[in-house]
């Protein structure tokens, strides 16, 4: 890990994303991906570009090169699209996969019966979740948001500094949440305050994760999604997230 770490002296952020968990993590670990959000053009860009070893199902168009056990990264805006067009070849081919659906950016996947259809066909082995929409069910399970891709070199040259350290001063911390435009009126951030409008100052990324190095338990709620990516920052600062996630 160190050397990895040493990478931020070189700027190498290619690097710390393919190894360091976050929201692209999916593209490292599949075999194809059925994505956009990774092309620069698109409007939904993931901001920095991948050296992938998958194969681009949606530029190849060679759904035919799909083989058991195979995982399968789809951008969420994508999952009718799976639904509708691989998964009949997957059927068709009386294959076995491993579905990932991921997005860095809204909407996340919602349940409808296309999903319900995919979790239960014998074709998918697995299914792994961003922001899972599923419980306790085996063959479904969820996968973590991670670090924000675009400020892991920040995170990381903290965690090297000597601002990053084991004194826990602040017994519980509770810092700016941005309240979203497009939170419901029944969101946390809304109906309290104190998770909203009046839980501090906006800081400065380098304060705000000093701040949490510093703090034993962190007040974390959910934001646009269930998941965010506070959650982590804390736990790999050593300390306790404290959330309303389901």
């Amino acid at each position: 890990m160190n050397s990895l770490f040493d990478d931020v002296v070189n700027s190498d952020c290619s690097r710390l994303i393919e190894n360091l968990i976050n929201p692209l993590t999916p593209y490292f670990i599949c075999d194809h991906y059925i994505s956009t959000e990774i092309k620069s053009d698109n409007s939904k860009y993931v901001g920095c570009d991948l050296y992938l070893a998958g194969n681009d199902l949606l530029k190849n168009n060679n759904y035919n090169e799909i083989k058991n056990f195979d995982i399968i990264q789809v951008q969420v805006d994508y999952i009718n699209f799976f639904y509708d067009k691989v998964l009949p070849i997957i059927v068709k081919k009386n294959l076995q996969v491993v579905l990932i659906t991921s997005q860095w950016h809204l909407p996340q996947v919602h349940r409808n019966y296309k999903t319900d259809s995919i979790l239960v066909s014998k074709n998918i082995l697995l299914w792994i979740s961003q922001n899972p929409i599923y419980q306790n069910i085996k063959k479904y399970m969820g996968f973590p948001y991670g670090l924000f891709h675009n400020n892991i070199i920040e995170y990381v040259k903290l965690l090297k500094s000597d601002v990053c350290n084991n004194n826990k001063e602040i017994k519980i911390l509770n810092q700016c949440s941005i309240v979203h435009s497009h939170l419901p009126k029944n969101h946390i951030r809304r109906m309290h305050d104190i998770f909203g409008k009046l839980s501090g100052p906006k800081l400065n990324y380098g304060e705000y994760l000093s701040n949490i190095s510093k703090s034993e338990f962190v007040i974390s709620t959910t934001g646009d999604r269930e998941d965010c990516y506070r959650h982590y920052e804390c736990i790999g600062l050593d300390a306790i997230p404290i959330s309303n996630i389901s």
